[in-house]
């Protein structure tokens, strides 16, 4: 199969927001530095996007450059960006990823590492999530990702019931399920998300507690969790916020990440309005995660 590959060179700080976008226009892989991007070096990255060549890549060209201009809004640098097109084959593409995707030490325990690395863990306490990058929507290395993985490895006491909205690789049940807890429901509007996600699990084999299911939000699902994790942008936390008071236990945690720091004060706003007591948020100055907790009942 053959692909077209969209490329974009920019300040670094857009890194996150630029993957954001590829996955907006679904994108098929996103191919990035993440050693340059995880130790915040001030300098240009190139970033690129990988879609079918029957999409109209015209098209999309246009939306990218509406966005970056829409990033200057959000106090982004968006000088000097630069967006070239090409087309590659399938071996090109692995070639491209195992190139520069690495492994990568993400939180205090988890590391990510891509299923064709040898690796050997450094502490015994380390915990290693391994990955497939060319089956869906990034490496587990975008700044949300980390924020919701760092949440949850500080909140998980073992044990725990958990429903994962939108998991697209799967890479926070994983993680979830190598921490402790008892049970994983996870969801995502997307099939190549559900398969991306199956196919991981397989990856990592000591997992069997995580169900997975095409689903929208928390549609008609049943039951409570302990902890509801959602990595998903704020357009679609909004619609999923009605949904969490049926669905949390009393004292359970909901992880809201993927959201910009522009919009903390509006999100902060709707989670309260919802019931729920917010007990932290985590940033890294241009992400939140927002991690708030329902009240006994009554």
């Amino acid at each position: 199969m053959r692909w077209g590959k969209l490329t974009i060179k920019a300040n670094n700080e857009l890194q996150a927001p630029l993957e954001n976008i590829f996955l907006d226009l679904e994108a098929q892989g996103i191919e990035k530095d993440d050693d340059d991007f995880l130790t915040g070096r001030s300098h240009s990255i190139i970033i690129s996007g990988f879609f079918e060549l029957q999409q109209n890549i015209n098209d999309k060209v246009d939306l990218i450059k509406t966005r970056i201009t829409k990033l200057k809004e959000y106090g982004f640098d968006t000088e000097g960006v630069s967006i070239k097109y090409g087309i590659i084959d399938d071996q090109t593409w692995k070639n491209e990823w195992e190139k520069y995707y690495h492994a990568q030490r993400i939180t205090r325990f988890l590391t990510v590492v891509p299923f064709w690395e040898e690796y050997k863990k450094h502490q015994n306490s380390e915990i290693v999530i391994r990955l497939d990058p060319q089956q869906a929507f990034g490496t587990g290395t975008h700044p949300t990702t980390v924020l919701a993985l760092r949440a949850l490895e500080d909140h998980i006491r073992g044990n725990e019931v958990v429903f994962d909205v939108g998991t697209g690789t799967g890479i926070l049940s994983i993680a979830a399920s190598l921490l402790g807890v008892k049970s994983v429901y996870a969801c995502d509007v997307e099939d190549e998300a559900i398969i991306s996600a199956r196919k991981n699990l397989e990856l990592n084999k000591d997992i069997d507690n995580v169900k997975l299911e095409l689903n929208s939000l928390l549609d008609g699902s049943k039951g409570q969790a302990d902890l509801i994790l959602a990595n998903i942008l704020p357009e679609v936390q909004t619609l999923l916020l009605p949904q969490v008071m049926e669905h949390l236990r009393p004292q359970g945690k909901l992880i809201m990440a993927g959201i910009i720091v522009e919009k903390e004060e509006e999100m902060v706003a709707k989670v309260r309005a919802t019931g729920l007591k917010i007990i932290e948020t985590l940033s890294d100055g241009k992400w939140i995660a927002i991690i708030a907790q329902k009240d006994l009942e009554d």
